[in-house]
């Protein structure tokens, strides 16, 4: 375990986020099951990253990492045990992929994953055909799906359609079929636009979306996006933090990333924020520190920007509601307590009421935050401390390297002051 000390701070300059895992892991798996190699060129980095890649290399596919890339060399699959780590997108993504590659594989998972939810989606694989040994983790799956018509009824996770759009792909058509709300569509946008780039069409209507071909094109090198989430918090940073001026670059705006939300949050918060478009890739968003005043936000579209986005409010004036964040309390960590018992440790007034987040904004005195293993909570933390009136110090602070394995050297770049605990 490693602690770090965040101290309020001036912070300016730029930060370059790392590649979106969601991104990347999207066009590792169409890749790897597309048949042809593809070099996805970025900064690749993260622990979830890691997971998928391994995964697909204990089933058959060549996996070549260097600095700034990712190689995947498709090859004849066979029967392995993928050990998904902690990453939920890498298990509910390239489980309902694989009764379509004719064989069998072990997954296993480490911290919450083996406790996540995922009996929704092995049902929907074993009514398609397939066989699936159980709901929780460790479990076995294979067989070979005999519709290819998948039905999900209240879904709990975007991934799951994914998943199978994935899937559908793969056999060369199929239907999801969707009754209930789709949480989170912006990562589902997502995947339809990386299978557009393998010339798979999608369309969609009131009931679901269908499938309707197989791969026919094959890129050869694509540039994974800069990470949105990643931004997020240093976007989150330079909106409470005495700034003058904080540039994020590399990124895509607008995108279907759900997370690229942050700009017109803290806009609306009134923090100042500009965004220059240079085309794909090229987009620089100037966010810097202003009076900040209270907002509503519905989460159920991008629930992993809540920290960040609740540690903006501990410095706004008035109640900030945040709703939608029920989905939160199967991440890495029970989110909802997580994010309350942060603002509540930094003397910010903070409740669930079952429904909402509610948090009583203007004063953040500073003190210590358990990160529980959950990287969104650690740069929650490192948000809070930069903007705090006395230090904030955040135990488990290296759970960041899930996703953002620099995020605190990033942090220091740019002003920060951190000190390292233990």
């Amino acid at each position: 375990m490693s602690d770090v000390r965040i101290f309020p701070s001036r912070i300016s300059g730029s930060v370059t986020p790392p590649s979106s895992k969601s991104h990347a892991h999207r066009l590792m798996i169409v890749s790897a099951v597309s048949g042809h190699p593809l070099t996805i060129s970025g900064n690749l980095n993260g622990d979830d990253i890691a997971a998928t890649a391994y995964c697909l290399s204990q089933i058959g596919t060549g996996v070549e990492r260097g600095d700034g890339y990712i190689r995947i060399i498709p090859g004849p699959f066979c029967d392995g045990d993928a050990d998904a780590g902690e990453s939920g997108s890498t298990l509910r993504m390239l489980l309902p992929v694989i009764p379509t590659l004719g064989i069998t594989a072990r997954f296993t998972g480490r911290g919450r994953l083996p406790d996540r939810p995922i009996a929704d989606l092995t049902a929907i694989m074993r009514n398609a055909g397939a066989e699936v040994s159980g709901d929780r983790l460790p479990l076995t799956a294979g067989g070979k799906y005999s519709s290819d018509i998948f039905r999900i009824v209240d879904p709990k996770s975007s991934q799951h359609v994914s998943g199978f759009m994935i899937a559908s792909a793969r056999s060369g058509g199929g239907r999801i079929e969707i009754s209930g709300k789709l949480p989170s569509k912006g990562y589902v946008e997502m995947t339809k636009e990386v299978l557009s780039e393998y010339g798979v069409r999608i369309t969609e209507d009131a009931d679901g979306f269908t499938v309707e071909n197989g791969f026919t094109e094959f890129p050869e090198t694509v540039r994974a996006e800069g990470d949105w989430s990643g931004a997020a918090a240093f976007a989150a940073a330079a909106a409470v933090a005495a700034s003058g001026g904080l540039a994020l670059e590399g990124l895509k705006y607008p995108s279907a990333q759900p997370d690229s939300v942050i700009v017109k949050l803290l806009s609306d918060a009134g923090a100042k924020v500009s965004v220059e478009n240079n085309g794909a890739e090229r987009c620089s968003v100037k966010i810097a520190s202003a009076s900040l005043k209270s907002v509503v936000f519905d989460a159920d579209g991008s629930p992993d920007i809540v920290p960040v986005l609740a540690a903006v409010t501990a410095f706004a004036d008035g109640e900030s509601s945040v709703y939608g964040v029920e989905r939160l309390k199967i991440k890495e960590s029970d989110r909802v307590n997580s994010v309350v018992d942060a603002l509540n440790a930094v003397g910010v007034p903070a409740r669930y009421d079952g429904c909402r987040i509610a948090v009583k904004g203007g004063r953040v005195r500073g003190g210590t935050i358990d990160a529980r293993g959950d990287h969104r909570i650690a740069m929650m933390g490192a948000v809070l401390g930069l903007g705090a009136e006395s230090p904030v110090t955040i135990s488990g602070a290296e759970c960041v390297k899930k996703s953002y394995s620099g995020f605190f050297e990033q942090l220091a770049s740019t002003g920060g002051k951190i000190e390292w605990l233990k």
